[in-house]
């Protein structure tokens, strides 16, 4: 069975600053030199890289004008959706969109050689009414290492999805941030206990280590 690299929400409006500053996440600047090294770990190890990334329309439920809990954030065709500038050009990122109709993958170019995608997502999780799961099984991918933004919401329910389909889990814990180191150790020790997931923290030179908990990982955020 292959490996995937899922990287959540490192789009602009959570992962760069100036593009919205309500939902910009500034502990995504302890991560970013070990997100850094965790794309070029994935690059050199040929594994499958997907950025699960929020493309928000405007009915979608988790927003207030909708009744849920948060303002328009990451709107759909909107820098805010992009994918952050100093971790990839945004055009190496082919888009699989998910045809609410047909449940069908749409056509990409698959000349390229390049083993780099992007899923636009509505919601929290990766896997949640997108094409994740058919990717990563026209792959043959069997075990998935996720990392980016935020660890309590998209990163914790995406990984929990992932465990409900039956994909080995392992969590970067130093490839992610929260607001809070609280919220972000609560997260770790959750994903930890309750979907088997294996806690992975990212060695000085690049490469990945097995860490017990959430502490040993050396995370900076505050």
């Amino acid at each position: 069975m292959e490996k995937a690299l899922l990287l959540v929400d490192l789009i602009k409006g959570f992962g760069q600053e100036g593009y919205d500053d309500k939902m910009y996440c500034r502990n995504v600047e302890g991560i970013k030199k070990n997100l850094q090294k965790l794309l070029k770990y994935a690059e050199d190890n040929h594994m499958l890289i997907v950025y699960c990334c929020d493309s928000h329309e405007k009915d979608d439920p988790e927003l207030k004008r909708n009744g849920g809990p948060w303002d328009d954030h990451c709107m759909k065709n909107t820098e805010a959706s992009e994918i952050i500038d100093w971790l990839v050009d945004k055009k190496e990122a082919k888009p699989i969109l998910y045809d609410k109709t047909t449940g069908s993958l749409e056509e990409y170019d698959k000349t390229s050689g390049s083993e780099k995608f992007r899923i636009n997502k509505r919601t929290y999780s990766g896997f949640y009414n997108t094409t994740l799961d058919r990717l990563l099984a026209s792959k043959n991918v069997g075990e998935v290492y996720i990392a980016g933004l935020v660890t309590s919401v998209c990163v914790q329910h995406t990984a929990a999805d992932a465990f409900f389909r039956g994909y080995k889990v392992n969590v970067i814990e130093n490839g992610c941030a929260d607001v809070t180191k609280e919220k972000h150790e609560k997260a770790i020790e959750y994903m930890k206990e309750n979907y088997a997931a294996k806690i992975i923290s990212l060695n000085e030179k690049g490469g990945i280590n097995q860490s017990m908990n959430a502490k040993e990982a050396g995370h900076e955020n505050v």
